[in-house]
This record gives structure tokens, C-alpha cells and sequence, in this order.
């Protein structure tokens, strides 16, 4: 059976006081709305949420602004906006790769800050796969390059992630699983200032996204040598799915908005409708796709699934990461 993880990405509002806040969909907005992002700048959540704003806002009739808030592998930003007032003006830029680190507190037998039964999803923009990427200056080929010297050298080639446990050290994580393979990670504060890392060859090899990655092989900087799919990419046709390859591998992450639980009726409404029009707006499609993604737009009741079937198949994995280092 495939490990077939799907790494959502979401946009999230919290409610502290729900009982304190009444909001009708003919009042809401009637001010710019702030959008934390818990991760820094130039990474595949940045990339598709200042798109989604750029087109948001003429659905809103007001400016959303995107706020970059990373640490913590995205803990800082998400409590940001937990702790923000509940009235719709102050959203959150968040993934399950949020929750991952959530997840691993919960593993450890810690208490976690938030869990994702904190918000309420009201649906997606994209569901991309990963990709392996490397330096364009790399040694390596092809996949069968890269694994045959991570097996020669156990540990000792080095991966960049947008932050410990986030969706690219997951996605990492299953790579090497199912190649039987093992390397030094070294995390950053967003998938951004790794692929920077990357580019300038300081380290060997990661997982990015399409939004985030494919610019930069178009411009010579790095090279994809997978997908981690099961479908090859029109952006990116020449390159191998992990499927082709017979690496048991699959990770997606899916991009989106949510509000938390007690969020007023009104705003929730307006905003999956808002969701909609922008997955169907003809400006925005092609914004994302000249990033070399594509629009695929999630209803929130099925992003529930895949929200709830992958937070616990990331808590399994963790589970099993924790027993290992007994």
C-alpha cells in the first residue's frame, strides 16, 4: 500500500470569544484584513497566498495584507493568530505542516499549544505534489544518482527543510524511508530561505513545491529530479514521478482557508464563497500557473477528509519516529 500523504495548506482565522463577536455578511469587510503567514517569505504558502490576496481583495472590497511571522517551525505565527481578536480582521497563513509540529509535541507526550480540531475548513485552492529538488550545479542526474550516494554515505549528505517537522521535513522523511536512505537535515524558517540555501549550494538535496520551486528551475538555479506523485506535471513534463521510479513515495500539499471553531456563521460563508470565486478567477489561475502549479479547488467538507485522514497518518509517522530514537 502507497504511503500517500497529503499535506494541506490552509488559511486560517481564530476565535477566541465567539459568544463576544456578531458579524453579517453585509458588514464584513469593512477594513483590511491582516493574513499571518508563520513562515517566511519565498516559500510555496507565501507564493500562493499573496496570489490569493492580490485577487481576494476585489471579491472583499478591501486590501488583505500578508504578514510574515516565522519561528518556531510556524508555532509563533499560529498562536499570532490565535491570540488575535475574533472579528475576521486578522488571518492566518497555516498547513497541516503547522500542525506536524503539533503533532510531535502530542508524540512526546507533550502538551500542544493548538490542535487542528481549532478550525473549521472552508476549503482549498491547490493540491500539488512535492518535489525532490538539488542544486543545478549537483553532481547528481537523477534520482538513481542521488539515492546511490545517500546509501554509500549514511548521514552524511545534508537536506534543508522550511522548519522542523513542517511538510518538507515529512516529505524528506518519507523519501528517505522508502529508499532506505539517511541524511543531516538542517531546518529553516520557510521553504524560501531553504531553496535559497539550496541554490547556493549549501545543501545537497530537499523537498519543495511547484509555486516556490519551479521559477527557479526555470532560471538555471536548481534542478527537480522527481514528483513526488503519481502523475507527471505540465510544468515540468521531463521530470519522473516517484511512481515511475518505483519509490514508494507520494506527498501532496494542499493550499486553502479555514476559520476556527466559533467563527460567526456570516464571515465563514462569505469567505468559502470568496474561496470559490477566486479558484474559478481567470487572473488568478493564471498567476498560479505561470508558477507552475495548478488551480484545484477543494469544498471544505472534503477538505475535512483529507485534513483529518492525514493529520493522523503524520501522528502514526511521528509515533514511529519517537519509538526509533528509544
Amino acid at each position: 500500500m502507497k504511503h500517500l500523504f497529503t499535506i494541506i495548506s490552509i488559511s486560517a482565522i481564530q476565535i477566541l470569544s465567539p459568544n463576544n463577536v456578531s458579524v453579517s455578511a453585509a458588514e464584513y469587510p469593512n477594513k483590511p484584513i491582516l493574513v499571518i503567514n508563520p513562515f517566511s517569505a519565498g516559500g510555496s504558502r507565501d507564493v500562493l497566498g499573496r496570489m490569493f490576496a492580490s485577487v481576494a481583495e476585489k471579491y472583499l472590497g478591501k486590501h488583505l495584507v500578508v504578514f510574515n511571522k516565522p519561528g518556531a517551525s510556524g508555532k509563533i505565527g499560529g498562536l499570532a493568530v490565535v491570540r488575535a481578536t475574533p472579528d475576521g480582521y486578522t488571518l492566518g497563513l497555516v498547513s497541516t505542516s503547522d500542525i506536524n509540529p503539533i503533532e510531535w509535541d502530542i508524540a512526546n507526550g507533550q502538551k500542544p499549544a493548538f490542535t487542528r480540531r481549532d478550525f473549521i475548513l472552508l476549503g482549498s485552492l491547490t493540491r500539488s505534489p512535492a518535489l525532490v529538488v538539488i542544486p543545478y550545479t549537483s553532481p547528481w542526474k537523477s534520482m538513481a544518482d542521488l539515492t546511490k550516494d545517500l546509501k554509500a554515505k549514511p548521514n552524511h549528505y545534508i537536506f534543508c527543510s522550511g522548519g522542523l517537522y513542517n511538510v518538507t521535513h515529512v516529505s524528506t522523511e518519507i523519501l528517505m524511508r522508502a529508499t532506505g536512505t539517511t541524511a543531516r537535515l538542517v531546518p529553516y524558517k520557510g521553504g524560501g530561505e531553504c531553496l535559497s540555501a539550496l541554490a547556493g549550494g549549501h545543501v545537497n538535496f530537499t523537498t519543495q513545491f511547484l509555486s516556490s520551486t519551479v521559477p527557479l528551475a526555470r532560471g538555471g538555479r536548481v534542478r527537480i529530479l522527481a514528483v513526488m506523485g503519481s502523475e507527471r506535471i505540465r510544468s515540468v513534463p521531463n521530470v519522473p514521478t516517484t511512481e515511475e521510479l518505483g519509490i514508494d513515495a507520494q506527498t501532496y500539499q494542499m493550499v486553502g482557508l479555514s476559520a476556527p471553531q466559533g467563527t460567526p456563521a456570516a464571515v465563514v460563508k462569505k469567505l468559502s464563497e470568496v474561496l470559490k470565486k477566486v479558484a474559478e478567477d481567470r487572473s488568478f489561475i493564471n498567476m498560479v500557473e505561470g508558477a507552475g502549479d495548478a488551480v484545484r479547488y477543494t469544498s471544505g467538507e472534503e477538505l475535512v477528509k483529507y485534513w483529518d485522514r492525514d493529520s493522523e497518518r503524520v501522528s502514526k509517522l511521528f509515533k514511529k519516529l519517537v519509538e526509533e530514537k528509544k
